[in-house]
């Protein structure tokens, strides 16, 4: 029927036809592709600033150089290590998560180091901290184990939510003795229990490092001038996480699938009857807005833009698109008199226009994944 109707239209509404149908898969692809060029370089930034977290010959992009500790000095080696028994919570929206974990140090020297009852959590809070162990040998080698329950704050990332990974950390430092009496050293023998399970995400690879940190204040500290600044060693965990896959991502927007279908459907109605003609995209509109708000009830406020919104964007954009192409096909079906046109033009907008919102809902999440 397509076809037929199609070989008797004039060559210049051929030729009209198809320039809509150009105009469309331009305008669609100029879209689809700055957003994923977008969503592609958020991933790629969000790797090199894991990368950089954890390397300590590394300054993470957008954080000052710390001051250069001296590399010989009277300060005492502290060996220092974490082992990860769960996360409790983990809330994009409240921008935190929670862990209970065991902490030990190993040292030599004297006794009255105690480096267990200093050490602070940077961005976060303990909870609870019990001393399970603790052992002074006769040959000045101690060690102490802690169990540590906290909570810590956390700016996700939220560009790529809900297809995105993130890497959760804990720093711990002394609180008291900076980098010229007291240097961690990251224990190789840290770990992340097995039984640690996050719903939705999974758990890629953990590891830890001893960065310098440099605090510029004196605190207002009389024994120290006013632009003094003291740097810190900082005990750094990583622990990578990511989607467990597109299922987030399907639950979010079934809504807004259901709404584009039902505005695609309306390319089948008679041009002529225009109460269903523009009561179906009209009301799949009004589907796409409650979508939206259901969508980024899962985000924290922000100002920014990420997948959520593109997709929640192209959407709309659609719904709307099929509204004023429907009276475009209603003008050329009633005004003009010319059905044949009014009947091709909504099939190949059909297509065009259908084709187009699926490559945007493949190519975005695909991109933003990784």
């Amino acid at each position: 029927m397509f076809f037929q109707t199609w070989a008797t239209l004039e060559s210049g509404k051929k030729r009209l036809v198809v320039m809509m149908a150009v105009l469309m898969l331009g305008v669609y692809a100029y879209v689809i592709h700055a957003s994923a060029s977008f969503l592609s370089q958020n991933k790629s930034d969000a790797d090199q600033h894991h990368l950089a977290r954890m390397n300590p010959a590394l300054v993470e992009p957008g954080h000052t150089p710390p001051e250069p500790l001296p590399e010989t000095g009277d300060f005492v080696p502290v060996k220092i290590g974490t082992y990860i028994d769960n996360i409790d919570t983990l809330s994009i929206k409240d921008s935190t998560w929670s862990a209970n974990f065991y902490l030990w140090f190993r040292w030599n020297g004297a006794k009255e180091l105690d480096p267990g009852s200093k050490f602070v959590i940077v961005d976060g809070t303990i909870t609870k901290k019990d001393l399970l162990e603790e052992y002074h040998g006769a040959d000045q080698t101690h060690y102490m184990k802690y169990r540590v329950a906290a909570k810590f704050l956390k700016f996700f990332d939220t560009t790529r939510v809900p297809i995105e990974n993130h890497m959760l950390n804990i720093f711990i430092e002394d609180g008291a003795r900076d980098g010229t009496k007291l240097r961690y050293v990251a224990d190789s023998n840290a770990n992340v229990s097995s039984r640690v399970k996050i719903p939705g995400f999974t758990l890629i690879k953990n590891s830890n490092a001893v960065k310098p940190h440099t605090y510029k204040s004196s605190y207002g500290d009389p024994r120290r001038a006013d632009n003094d600044k003291k740097t810190f060693t900082q005990y750094v965990v990583g622990i990578e996480i990511q989607r467990s896959g597109v299922g987030v991502y399907a639950k979010i927007f079934v809504s807004l699938f259901a709404a584009l279908a039902l505005a695609l459907s309306n390319f089948f109605v008679k041009p002529s009857d225009v109460g269903p003609r523009f009561s179906l995209p009209s009301a799949a509109f009004f589907g796409a807005v409650a979508n939206s708000y259901v969508a980024n009830s899962i985000l924290p406020p922000s100002g920014s833009f990420g997948l959520v919104d593109y997709v929640a964007g192209f959407g709309m954009a659609t719904i709307f698109l099929t509204i004023a192409l429907s009276l475009i096909s209603n003008y050329i079906f009633v005004k003009k008199d010319d059905k044949s046109l009014a009947f091709v033009l909504d099939r190949v907008m059909f297509f065009v226009v259908g084709l187009c919102c699926v490559a945007a809902n493949i190519i975005l999440p695909v991109v933003a994944f990784g």
